[in-house]
């Protein structure tokens, strides 16, 4: 039977959306699913959510919910990973002691000095859960939504567990490609390739005709003042998407190919557009800031989840995340085409090993089959490289319990690197972990100490 584990059920966003989307997968319907969470209230709330839905569409939902980890795990044959370890008052310490050094990020949860402790405080929830997955289903594949992507999945599965990485930022960079192009109905066929929130536009085509040029030239006459472009202040949804792309303009003139996060977070992976307020302020005029975002959802939780009740009551479709569309294809429902976060078993073949690669793949019954890339272009496999170089450093450190290494590992960052020296960066680094250190991992607590 197949049984789906939700652990962080009681989350704002991907719950709820995972469910729904569960419902609306006729081949998911004879499946059971769980709804774990520390906080057995907000996981309820969930739940309750969930069973509105599906009975304004009469549809079967085998429902448990629990706060009882073990329980939840037992049997299970996929387990979908939605938490974050600290909520927002270990988030804010995240932005707030790096912007005190002069590294200021808006989200800081893939690179940067806020990605390292984020991947900190989640190594002791991942190995409990890696201990009970091992014990009481060994064979569930695991389907991390959680940051840092890459450090995370290459962390787990250092674990011993059957891991996938599954990011929405590949599939949202196509709709806002269709949308600078003007595409309109025209489907936009692509494939990229690289690593999480880093990934390349390798391929981009409609109707038969190759789409790379047309959109390079749109970049620039919207964006890039070299050719006439400006980067305006910007109202509404295009803030964070679409209307301020002067980065990701900036990044495929220099290195060929589109990239996959917006320019906001696509900013905070590289050392050239954040090294002074005048610099964020050319590039990016209008400032989005993830933490402002958080903190203004304050309070709001129940109103937001009975407005998502409505709109699914009204209207239940598949949501565009891929985690239950390849738990659906493994379980006899139709192939899923999805993009996957996995260690790179020769996927890529300009990238180490120990990479975690962001990659195609097709979904049966016969598992998970990520595509073979090849070489990504030198320039922007030579970009990935410097995340790369953080991300299995970090892990390597979790590993061997190393906070030197680990302090190492943050002086990896290539916007920390631009902006501090490196007596700059051991004591932003202790800071943070002394500010955390209640969520931090006792080697990490031991050497605070």
């Amino acid at each position: 039977m197949t049984r789906i584990v939700i652990t962080g059920a009681g989350g704002m966003t991907f719950p709820l959306t995972l469910t729904a989307d569960l419902l609306a997968l006729p081949a998911l319907h004879g499946a059971a699913l769980v709804l774990h969470d520390p906080d057995l209230g907000r996981a309820t709330r969930t739940a309750h959510a969930a069973q509105a839905i599906a009975e304004a569409h009469n549809l079967p939902l085998d429902l448990t919910v629990t706060d009882d980890r073990r329980a939840a795990l037992r049997g299970a044959t996929h387990v979908l990973l939605t938490f974050q370890v600290g909520g927002l008052e270990a988030y804010r310490t995240d932005l707030e002691i790096p912007r005190r050094f002069g590294v200021d990020c808006v989200v800081s949860d893939t690179l940067n000095p806020g990605g390292v402790m984020r991947f900190l405080r989640s190594t002791p929830a991942f190995e409990a859960l890696a201990q009970d997955v091992l014990e009481l289903c060994p064979d569930a594949l695991i389907l991390n939504y959680t940051n840092p992507m890459a450090m995370n999945c290459l962390y787990l599965q250092r674990l011993g567990l059957h891991v996938v990485g599954l990011c929405h930022s590949i599939p949202g960079t196509a709709q806002v490609i269709s949308g600078l192009l003007d595409l309109e109905d025209q489907p936009l066929v692509y494939r990229a390739a690289g690593i999480n929130h880093q990934a390349w536009f390798i391929h981009l085509s409609s109707g038969g005709l190759d789409l790379q040029e047309r959109l390079r030239n749109t970049l620039r006459a919207r964006f890039l003042p070299a050719w006439g472009g400006t980067t305006p202040w910007t109202e509404g949804a295009a803030t964070y998407t679409g209307g301020q792309e002067r980065v990701r303009a900036e990044l495929m003139e220099t290195f060929g190919y589109f990239t996959s996060e917006s320019s906001h977070h696509a900013s905070e992976y590289v050392p050239y557009f954040r090294a002074s307020p005048q610099s964020v302020q050319a590039h990016l005029p209008r400032r989005w800031d993830y933490l402002r975002t958080a903190q203004g959802l304050v309070g709001q939780e129940e109103a937001l989840t009975l407005q998502a009740v409505e709109r699914l009551r009204i209207h239940l479709q598949p949501s565009g995340e891929f985690g239950m569309p390849i738990i659906a294809a493994q379980v006899g429902g139709p192939p899923a085409e999805v993009y996957v976060n996995v260690s790179n078993d020769g996927w890529i073949s300009n990238l180490p090993t120990e990479a975690c690669v962001e990659v195609p793949a097709r979904v049966d019954a016969g598992g998970v089959h990520p595509e073979t890339i090849g070489r990504l272009p030198g320039a922007c496999a030579g970009l990935n490289l410097t995340g790369i170089a953080l991300q299995t450093a970090v892990v390597e450190a979790a590993v061997q319990r190393d906070v030197l290494a680990l302090t190492g590992a943050f002086a990896l960052d290539p916007l920390t690197a631009r902006l501090l020296d490196l007596p700059g960066i051991r004591q932003m680094a202790r800071e943070l972990m002394q500010a955390q250190a209640r969520w931090m991992p006792p080697w990490v607590q031991a050497a605070l100490a």
